[in-house]
């Protein structure tokens, strides 16, 4: 028998790298998939970014939906009691669905709004407005997939997130690159990076679906998405809506930050995204160790043992904190080699290479936020990693951006020095949180 400490630690890994593999999966696609539309020229591809932004940034409130449900059910897992599981499953799916519909028909109609309130070129707006317009329609499954996904991971089955992942991100490829260039099928040049998006989401919440109803943990039947039981819906509710106001203001601080800096001017700018690049990469296993975290905090505390979820959270803490230092090192050392393989520009080389060197700075914080705020919301305390969130965007990050940058005129270094202000703060807040012992509370 294993010691209990190792025991633990496997638990984690074996929890954690499906879910960074996903992502890497994710993170490859959106990069081969941006480099096929390139090829079509600068009007092309500022739209097809455009929409997926607005895409993403529209649905992740959305998909907080699958964090309530997440965190209720790895909590019944952990009790045994696997009537609720399926049954708290199929009001989230049947959720996901009906807040699909009703985002999917607002967005079909207000697309070409949104282009003319970010004031985007006019080819760049009607091309983007039709793209965002056609992904919309989809909605409805891409939000299946995502609150499926946080089922499946609520009671440890990381690896079939991952195997949905790879169908989701392999059909967008594949569709994408055939119908960009015309291979086989009729080229549809930008639009079909938008059917190669909506395809590869319609395949992977089906086969989603498929693995929710063949789970034997889960057992999922088309009575329990489709028959509506209030109690359950306003339960996940209670847990979701935090998390989701979280994203809301997650994602509308990240377009109003873009907005800030583009006053530093092209050079700097194009240095900001590189280094942005390049530190994406340390994203991967922080959010790896957060879906740990949530599912043994939440199926711990089912299992009525605190003590245990507390445990567990301080082993993937130390975890997650110690090698995302080691990547912060490796970003330090190797921050001009890294941001060279982006571009050659010797001036956006220079202030690409010191945005790297803060990011590895930050990586240690970035580490705790991550598993600290996947620790709570595995309890079911969304509200404070919301109010950190939103306070730390919105009352520090962004003033501070808007007096140094857009007022005082100081270069893009000093912006990142303010993000990692920033999330020092809200990892320190959100392990004070944590170390009160208040989380621990009926859902």
């Amino acid at each position: 028998m294993l010691p209990v400490n190792q025991y633990m630690r496997t638990r984690i890994w074996a929890l954690a790298w499906p879910v960074v593999l996903e992502m890497s999966g994710q993170m490859l696609a959106g990069t081969l998939v941006t480099a096929m539309v390139g090829h079509l020229g600068a009007i092309s591809l500022a739209a097809v970014s455009l929409a997926i932004m607005v895409q993403m940034a529209a649905t992740m409130a959305f998909a907080a939906a699958g964090t309530g449900a997440a965190a209720i059910i790895s909590r019944e897992a952990g009790a045994g009691n696997y009537q609720a599981v399926r049954s708290i499953s199929g009001q989230a799916v049947m959720l996901a669905g009906a807040l699909g519909t009703i985002l999917a028909a607002l967005g079909y109609v207000s697309s070409s709004v949104i282009f003319s309130v970010l004031d985007a070129d006019a080819a760049v707006a009607e091309l983007s407005s039709s793209l965002l317009r056609m992904m919309f329609l989809f909605t409805p499954l891409y939000l299946i997939m995502a609150v499926s996904n946080y089922i499946l991971r609520a009671v440890g089955r990381t690896i079939d997130s991952f195997w949905v992942s790879v169908l989701n991100n392999g059909t967008n490829i594949v569709v994408s690159y055939l119908l960009i260039y015309g291979i086989g099928l009729p080229r549809l040049d930008a639009l079909g990076a938008a059917w190669g998006t909506v395809l590869g989401q319609t395949l992977g919440g089906t086969l989603a679906v498929i693995m929710l109803i063949r789970s034997p943990l889960i057992g999922l039947r088309f009575s329990d998405v489709f028959a509506y039981r209030r109690n359950e819906v306003e339960r996940v509710l209670r847990v979701s809506i935090p998390a989701a106001l979280e994203q809301a203001a997650m994602q509308g601080g990240r377009i109003a930050f873009t907005f800030l800096l583009v006053g530093v001017g092209t050079v700097q700018f194009a240095a900001h995204q590189i280094a942005m690049q390049v530190e994406s990469i340390s994203f991967l296993p922080g959010f790896g160790f957060s879906v740990a975290a949530m599912t043994l905090v939440g199926f711990s505390l089912g299992q009525g043992v605190s003590h245990r979820a507390a445990r567990y959270v301080r082993l993937t803490r130390s975890i997650g904190f110690w090698l995302m230092s080691v990547m912060g090192a490796v970003f330090f050392f190797f921050a001009e080699e890294l941001t060279a393989l982006f571009i050659k520009d010797p001036e956006v080389l220079y202030w690409g290479s010191l945005c790297v060197k803060i990011a590895a700075v930050e990586q240690p914080t970035i580490a705790l936020n991550y598993v600290m705020g996947g620790a709570l919301r595995g309890a079911g305390d969304t509200k404070w990693p919301m109010y950190v969130t939103t306070i730390g965007i919105w009352l520090v990050r962004l003033p501070l951006i808007y007096l140094f940058i857009t007022v005082w005129k100081h270069p893009i270094t000093t912006a990142w020095w303010i993000t990692a202000a920033d999330f020092l703060f809200r990892s320190g807040i959100l392990w004070w949180r944590f170390e009160t012992g208040k989380w621990n509370k009926s859902i």
